[in-house]
């Protein structure tokens, strides 16, 4: 099944960065106009350079400043392969106790999803992949990491790095949600070698990062003509991944709330539309979103247009047979299922193909009401959470939701690890 390796870390060099919290950044799909500007002002070194650049051909400009730093030594290479312990505390909003979610940072090798080693739980879109896949096979680095999750319930690796991990970080810094990223190096051979051995008989899932999951796949399908007798331990058949145990008590899913820009018919028809299937109760603004949370267990959604707001109930779940006869139940039983499947493809008549031209997706309950009384959106659909153990059902039946049906929170944030897939990068054991 899966097989992690140790890497030689590059990262910023600490005596070169006073400061990190200002040179990290969020994930490059994250990173809207204002925010990259904000980095860009924030730091000269600001990682949001390599990734997500704002010049002409931010693909060599990525490399030329890579190279540059490395020159300079504004950016090292550890002397040994190691694997990176990684913690993230932060706060939810009702909760004032920090949470901690623990992972580690490792190479794993690339399959393709049909070995079912790595498996994924959502469609991808083809734009994303030819812009990261620019990225990669101009510089030859993962800057990111794919998230990850596997299952051990005796939390066995976790035990392994708790030495490491009691130690002062090896980075440590603030994001702009104030969640705190730490980073550890473990290059002990004894303690690699048994995390290895817990990930050897189980497969590990795709939590967020399926874009660049897959774009790894391409760059090695793109490099391996190229390099015949490159060995099986090449860097470039890896992926750079953050693991997380599916058993840690830090890992969080909130919903990722659905922009329509544009409806294609008069909001009235749609309404009646989804009347059809939906009890519509209507809701003030105020108590949407926890009028959808109380419903939590009926496929509720909260309908919000700047001169009204409804909760949705759907009135029987049977029509899901209907509507997807093909799919597994895990697929059927899920809000994001029925929100795609039933209300905007057969009720608003948008298709998957349209997808990309007609939704939009918010985090924020507050922001989506603002950018749809702003007119940015016709309306919006609030949601809950898809959870966990939903994510592990629909990937064990080997099914995919729609695009954005989890957010895994926090993110994992850019800047503190990347790794070098150069052909002629090799990795150990």
């Amino acid at each position: 099944m899966a097989t992690i390796r140790p890497f030689r870390g590059l990262r910023y060099n600490p005596e070169e960065i006073a400061d990190p919290s200002r040179v990290i950044t969020q994930p490059y799909d994250k990173i809207t106009p204002r925010m990259q500007a904000e980095y860009y002002d924030r730091h000269p070194l600001n990682y949001v350079r390599l990734i997500y650049g704002r010049e002409e051909d931010r693909y060599h400009e990525s490399l030329d400043h890579f190279n540059r730093w490395m020159q300079e030594g504004l950016l090292l290479k550890d002397a040994e392969p190691a694997l990176y312990p990684y913690t993230q505390t932060y706060t939810i909003e009702g909760n004032p106790a920090p949470i901690t979610r623990t992972g580690f940072v490792c190479a794993i090798k690339l399959h393709p999803y049909s070995d079912k080693v790595v498996l994924p739980h959502e469609r991808t879109l083809k734009g994303p992949k030819q812009d990261r896949f620019k990225l990669f096979s101009k510089t030859h680095k993962n800057y990111e990491q794919v998230f990850m999750l596997y299952a051990d319930s005796e939390r066995r690796i976790e035990r392994l790095f708790e030495p490491a991990t009691a130690q002062k970080p090896l980075m440590e810094a603030t994001d702009d949600y104030d969640c705190i990223h730490r980073v550890w190096r473990v290059a002990d051979h004894e303690a690699i070698g048994k995390a290895q051995d817990v990930l050897a008989p189980i497969p590990v899932l795709i939590a967020d990062g399926h874009h660049r999951y897959e774009t790894a796949l391409a760059l090695r399908d793109y490099l391996r003509p190229q390099h015949p007798d490159a060995p099986d331990a090449s860097a470039f058949n890896h992926r750079m991944v953050t693991l997380v145990n599916l058993f840690d008590p830090g890992l969080l899913v909130l919903p990722t709330h659905r922009y329509v820009i544009k409806l294609k018919q008069d909001f009235e028809r749609a309404k009646a539309e989804i009347g059809r299937y939906f009890d519509i109760t209507p809701v003030s603004r105020d108590e949407l979103s926890a009028k959808v949370k109380e419903n939590a267990d009926k496929h509720a959604f909260g309908l919000y247009r700047k001169d009204g707001s409804w909760l949705l109930v759907l009135k029987d779940e049977k029509i899901m047979d209907e509507v997807m006869p093909t799919d597994p139940p895990q697929i059927k039983a899920l809000d994001v299922s029925v929100l795609h499947n039933l209300v905007i493809e057969r009720l608003l008549g948008i298709s998957k193909e349209e997808i990309e031209s007609y939704i939009r997706y918010e985090r924020y309950v507050d922001k989506a009401f603002e950018n749809v009384d702003s007119g940015s959106f016709e309306i919006c659909f609030l949601m809950n959470p898809t959870k966990v153990e939903q994510v592990e059902a629909v990937s064990a039946a080997g099914a995919r939701m729609p695009q954005k049906s989890t957010d895994f929170y926090p993110k994992l944030v850019s800047g503190l690890v990347a790794f070098d897939v150069a052909p002629g990068e090799v990795l150990p054991w």
